[in-house]
């Protein structure tokens, strides 16, 4: 069961976890994407040596997605999301690797150095062949099985579009040593940048992006981008006691799971021009004021239905 005890051999592994991770270097991931660039949904180089790429789970090197997901459970471990006690009880120092499903896109801003400065991904269900979204045999996306809902029955789905053109977004998370404010957005920007060539290179084409957001935190990332976002009210996420993630649930503000359709397969190459056009500007902040008043993005809420057994 994940407790939080003041003092415990958790809290010193924890830490170890935090450290281990903090001084990995993927210094050599950028040659590796500039050897094999059809491997890659995405790849920018900055004139000051940031990096930002994008790849998919079947073309990650073993090492390197296991060094990926050191990084999420070391930045969700400080973020007091991740429950110590369950990894010190499990020996771990990254999330399980069986939670990657193959074709989950994995975009990474990096340091010159080749530090982890922040993450996101864009993840499928697994479904080996695309299903209706209401088939009950399709498997659940995570922010479902967190919320006890099938989300489409919430918010109707585009005609036609089936689990295979559905994406969800998980862990959008930033370094916890990136502390400057005019570097914390550039790698935001850098990152939805390379989120939208990801959506934009699907093949099939993704029409629909789920996940969950606190509403002062992850959803102001995708007014940015310029999403009509739904956001589905009065649901009761929880995960197992014993689950690595329960504190996503209990230690954070209301979570809320999202629907946001994209109007046509051009959406996302039209944003992602946008976030280009900022991140060329030489004042972010301005550039994001006036871009993101000029394309916004849309806020709307919808009640949970609550269907009878």
């Amino acid at each position: 069961m994940c407790t939080n005890p003041s003092e415990h051999p958790s809290d010193r592994y924890a830490a170890d976890v935090v450290s281990l991770n903090r001084d990995l270097s993927f210094r050599n991931l950028p040659t590796l994407a500039r050897r094999n660039p059809a491997i890659f949904t995405h790849f920018a180089e900055r004139g000051d040596g940031l990096v930002t790429l994008s790849v998919p789970t079947r073309h990650l090197p073993h090492r390197y997605l296991i060094g990926l997901q050191g990084f999420r459970l070391a930045q969700y471990l400080q973020l007091g999301w991740a429950c110590s006690s369950v990894a010190y009880r499990q020996a771990i120092f990254c999330e399980p690797l069986g939670v990657a499903h193959a074709d989950d896109q994995h975009i990474i801003t990096m340091s010159p150095t080749g530090r982890i400065l922040g993450y996101v991904s864009l993840a499928t269900n697994g479904d080996e062949v695309s299903r209706d979204l209401f088939d009950p045999a399709r498997a659940a996306f995570p922010v479902e099985e967190a919320h006890g809902v099938n989300i489409f029955d919430h918010v109707a789905p585009l005609p036609g579009v089936g689990t295979h053109e559905v994406r969800e977004l998980k862990r959008f998370v930033h370094s916890r040593t990136l502390t400057d404010k005019t570097q914390r957005l550039r790698v935001t920007l850098e990152l939805l940048h390379g989120l939208g060539q990801a959506v934009a290179s699907s093949t099939p084409a993704v029409r629909t992006l789920i996940g969950d957001v606190e509403e002062h935190v992850a959803l102001r990332h995708l007014l940015m981008a310029g999403l009509e976002v739904q956001l589905v009210e009065g649901t009761a996420p929880r995960l197992m006691a014993d689950d690595l993630l329960a504190h996503a649930y209990t230690e954070r503000a209301s979570v809320k799971p999202f629907v946001s359709h994209l109007p046509d397969a051009a959406f996302a190459e039209q944003q992602t021009a946008m976030l280009k056009e900022m991140l060329e500007s030489p004042d972010l902040f301005q550039a994001n004021t006036e871009l993101s008043a000029a394309r916004p993005g849309q806020l709307s809420r919808v009640e949970r239905e609550h269907r009878a057994a």
